[in-house]
């Protein structure tokens, strides 16, 4: 019989054993579930700020040339960069290019007319010389 009794307490505490592998699995799960939470509502592309481009391409070209000069470019800055001919059929192609990448919201931004920036960059501030903007209210 004192076997028997032996044999009882070794299963009640591998059942209390059990239950504290079941509450640390428990709170590992809500642990998992809180961080999944959290990561919906991260920004979707947190890590990747500058949309990616074809190597070599034109485009990667324009951006570097932005990039290099850390301001917006007018599209015969860009040409120049580019080390093309300023006549109407690059300028033309250059901001066809340009054009179709600004209304996608992709890699380029128009900051001023035939002036490109960069999406990834902050808006630059604006010259004195423009003046300030004014208030609906009448108040500069």
């Amino acid at each position: 019989m004192n076997l028997r009794r032996e044999f009882e307490k070794l299963i009640e505490k591998k059942r209390g054993e059990i239950i504290e592998a079941e509450k640390a699995i428990s709170s590992a799960e809500a642990y998992i579930q809180a961080m999944t939470d959290a990561i919906k509502k991260l920004p979707k592309d947190e890590v990747s700020a500058a949309p990616p481009v074809r190597p070599g391409s034109d485009v990667e070209k324009i951006r570097d040339a932005i990039l290099n000069a850390e301001k917006p470019l007018h599209i015969s800055e860009i040409i120049l960069a580019l080390g093309r001919n300023d006549d109407a059929e690059s300028k033309a192609k250059i901001a066809g290019l340009l054009g179709w990448y600004t209304t996608k919201g992709k890699v380029f931004t128009k900051t001023a007319p035939n002036t490109y920036g960069l999406v990834e960059s902050a808006p630059p501030d604006l010259p004195t010389e423009f003046g300030s903007v004014e208030d609906p209210s009448g108040e500069p």
